[in-house]
């Protein structure tokens, strides 16, 4: 094939050139066509001939008609197209016929085609100049299309299309510099069976000193008005969101002054406007997330009732869609829970969730279909719903747990349908591998596609959570409302658990009153309904009541076991004592020696198994809400555990540093348990040594960073220190002191009713602790360091 597909044009008047399939006579040329060898004069001798592929007129219909879903997807194309050019301002025009589609046209003030232009890339089907240069030459806006045949979709609203194009080029002719081209294509003319080339297109072309740059598209004849089938009405939302882009000084560029739609259509003129972006700003909350560089994810929410806006540094990477943005505005079930009532008072919540509602995606500053249409769960929030999953996972979940009156495992379960949050998602180009699919339905469903939809989910659940949390205070801030209310009817300040009995009963006989009043044929029915529904509060109310009772009992079941380790090391303690003393008595007696020093031994003996198993045991299973694989937030489990040791930690004027723990590193996955285990042997180790060393300054510190794929969180005291030797010998199990130093001095300088807690150390913790962390890939390990600290273990997890 030579030259363009569509042939070139020639002196400005036609466009067709004839297409050369091969040099040879008609029935070589019908073999080729068939793609059969040419037969030479000589049996074996073959002749070799230039094979060229042919495109036939049916391909421009399947880009068309078929490659094009929807009339509205069509025109947005076009408009999409001008913007490419520069224009500033597109007029879109719809006007009905008697019979068949209206006629569409589209004109704008963009940059226009020179003729080399219109028979390089109009002409053209596939061209990759949007790839080649993929920025305007103007402006320097990210052009919208990649595949060169958006201009295909013509054929999707009419047989018929006259382009207009005019474009300044002074090169040629400087007195002349105007360029004018106008072509007709009648699409029918294409048809199946008939080589593209074949088809001649009539045009013209004409220079002027003076005019005006742009292209006008005039398209007519349409068989079959798909306009109805979605209204005006939905045309005009759809070109509001194209207004969005508003402009932009881009280095190198001119100032982009940014682009606008005019609509005329029937009941419809004027600038569409997007009122997306004020409903957003008046929604219970303003949702805002992106992707930094660094593939790392920040959120932050501004809504009402959170006491200011909120924000997270998620540990989870999206190295994929680097520069992703997210606008979203939650809207609310009822106008009170609005952040900006006032905005939203011209509006009918459903209206807006129905008409303006869902999660788009702009590509290059448009819309991209289907995502965020009526019935487009791309999300899959409306899916998760249905099944009631409310339970966030990982990160989230371990957020969710950190706030009060919050249940993490039904967190999510408050989650509004998808038409509820209503904004977009923002990409561009510059992200490689999020790949436009060529109907222009969305992306191509690959890696990249996956993390822009976990990216989009991971920000709306963490708002969610935050929702979540809001209803909770609310609820309990109605139920202390109703609860003060309802005092003067039962006449007495009833304790907190006696109010449902006591509104109950109350309710009861004020059902029985009022139903009197009613037609004697409903009285029943509507008795037995309250009834039915004062019965489920009170059913409620009691499961609510239970449920308290058991973390009550859990409670002092913890409580009780703290107290029993608590006097098990008191009597070992004891046993420690008396076996002390009675070597000490032996001494002094040596007619029973023997025995007094059997007697000691078996003492010390009963003590160390004790001591072994109370080592073991711990207080670890208080933490644990499971045995799931989460990831844990290092900075809020740090203070957790360090509040294990308050007392001491009151008692000894002991300083506890974690300003240089991040706030939003994970660790994970682990067992909650498993991570604690760490914590509190590290923690009690550094506890202990601080107190031996008996120094006015008492300091314990915590280090965090990320490094590749794991965390290295670092433990540093002043205490008595570890000599390098021993580095390695502190995880033999059953040794504790090495050094055996540690604990005859902390005898010396603890307070003597702390001693049995102190013990002697069963030389089983730390064991315990590497072995977890080597288990899920991490380690545990004793390094140098330098002054105030006298001991570092590094700790190192996924």
């Amino acid at each position: 094939m030579r030259g363009s597909l569509f042939g070139s044009v020639l002196n400005g008047l036609t466009l067709l050139e004839e297409f050369p399939y091969v040099a040879g006579a008609d029935t070589l040329r019908k073999n080729l066509l068939t793609i059969n060898m040419p037969i030479s004069e000589t049996k074996n001798t073959p002749v070799e001939q230039p094979f060229r592929f042919a495109v036939d007129s049916a391909l421009l219909g399947e880009l068309g008609e078929k490659l094009v879903s929807t009339v509205h997807v069509a025109l947005s194309e076009l408009v999409k197209n001008s913007y490419d050019a520069d224009a500033s301002y597109v007029s879109v025009g719809i006007e009905p016929q008697e019979l068949g589609a209206p006629t569409i046209t589209v004109e704008d003030d963009g940059a226009g085609m020179t003729l080399d232009e219109v028979k390089k890339y109009w002409m053209k089907i596939g061209t990759s100049n949007k790839k080649t240069n993929p920025v305007s030459d103007l402006y320097g806006r990210l052009k919208t299309g990649s595949k060169g045949v958006g201009r295909f979709a013509c054929r999707r609203l009419g047989l018929k299309l006259t382009l207009t194009t005019t474009a300044f080029d002074d090169s040629v002719n400087k007195e002349f510099p105007y360029q004018k081209t106008k072509i007709v294509f009648n699409w029918q003319d294409f048809v199946e069976g008939v080589d593209v080339e074949s088809v001649s297109c009539i045009g013209s072309t004409s220079i002027s000193s003076v005019g005006k740059t742009g292209t006008r598209l005039e398209i007519e004849n349409g068989l079959i008005d798909e306009w109805q089938t979605r209204g005006f009405n939905y045309l005009q939302r759809q070109l509001a969101l194209l207004v969005s882009n508003r402009g932009a000084q881009r280095p190198g560029f001119k100032n982009d002054p940014g682009f606008n739609v005019g609509l005329m259509a029937p009941e419809l003129s004027g600038t569409p406007i997007d009122v997306r972006e004020s409903i957003i700003d008046g929604c219970w909350g303003t949702l805002v997330a992106s992707v930094d560089k660094d593939g790392q994810l920040s959120c932050s929410l501004n809504a009402k009732g959170l006491g200011g806006t909120k924000k997270l540094v998620s540990q989870i990477k999206f190295p994929l869609i680097k520069g992703a943005e997210l606008r979203i505005g939650i809207v609310p079930t009822r106008k009170d829970e609005a952040r900006r009532p006032e905005i939203l008072a011209n509006y009918v919540l459903s209206d807006i969730v129905d008409i303006w509602g869902g999660v788009q995606v702009r590509f290059n500053g448009f819309r991209m279909f289907p995502y965020g249409d009526p019935r487009d769960d791309w999300l899959g929030i409306d899916a998760d719903r249905g099944k009631r999953l409310g339970k966030p996972n990982g990160e989230l979940f371990e957020f969710a747990a950190s706030l009060n009156r919050v249940d993490a495992s039904r967190t999510l379960l408050n989650m509004l349908g998808m038409r509820n949050y209503l904004g977009q998602v923002e990409v561009s180009s510059l992200i490689e591998n999020l790949i436009p699919r060529l109907d222009r339905q969305g992306f191509v469903e690959n890696d990249a596609f996956e993390q822009l939809r976990s990216f989009a989910r991971f920000a709306i659940d963490w708002a969610n959570i935050h929702r979540d949390h809001y209803i909770r205070i609310r609820e309990s801030e109605d139920a202390e409302r109703a609860r003060d209310a309802i005092r003067p009817f039962l006449d007495l300040d009833v304790p907190r658990e006696e109010v449902v009995p006591k509104a109950a009963n109350y309710l009861r006989s004020e059902i029985k009153r009022l139903v009197q009043e009613l037609p004697e044929r409903e009285q029943q029915e509507t008795e037995e309904t309250l009834f039915r529904t004062v019965k489920a509060i009170e059913t409620e109310s009691l499961d609510s009541h239970r449920q308290l009772r058991h973390l009550r009992l859990v409670a002092s079941a913890s409580t009780l076991t703290v107290l029993f380790a608590h006097e098990v090391r008191t009597v070992l303690g004891s046993l420690g004592a008396a076996s002390a003393r009675l070597n000490q008595i032996a001494k002094s007696v040596p007619k029973h020696v023997k025995e007094l020093t059997a007697l000691s031994t078996q003492l010390d003996s009963t003590k160390q198994r004790f001591d072994n198993l109370v080592g073991m045991t711990g207080i670890v299973s208080s933490f644990r809400r499971s045995d799931e694989l989460i990831n844990v937030h290092l900075k809020t489990t740090i203070a957790r555990a360090v509040g294990c040791f308050q007392l001491l930690i009151s008692n000894y004027g002991i300083e506890i540093k974690d300003n240089e723990v991040p706030s939003d590193l994970t660790v994970g996955p682990i067992m909650e348990g498993e991570i604690y285990t760490i914590l509190l042997n590290l923690i009690s180790n550094s506890v202990k040594s601080v107190i031996a060393a008996g120094r006015d300054a008492r300091l314990i510190s915590f280090q965090a960073r990320r490094e590749g794929k794991q965390v290295i969180l670092r433990v540093l005291d002043s205490g008595v220190g570890l000599d390098p030797t021993f580095f390695e010998e502190v995880f033999t199990p059953f040794i504790s002191d090495p050094s055996g130093e540690l604990y005859d001095k902390l005898e010396e300088r603890a307070n003597s009713e702390d001693a049995s807690m102190f013990g002697s150390g069963s030389g089983l913790g730390l064991p315990i602790a590497r072995d977890v962390a080597r288990s899920r890939g991490g380690d545990i390990k004793f390094i140098e360091t330098t002054e105030p600290w006298k001991t570092c273990a590094q700790v190192s997890l996924p």
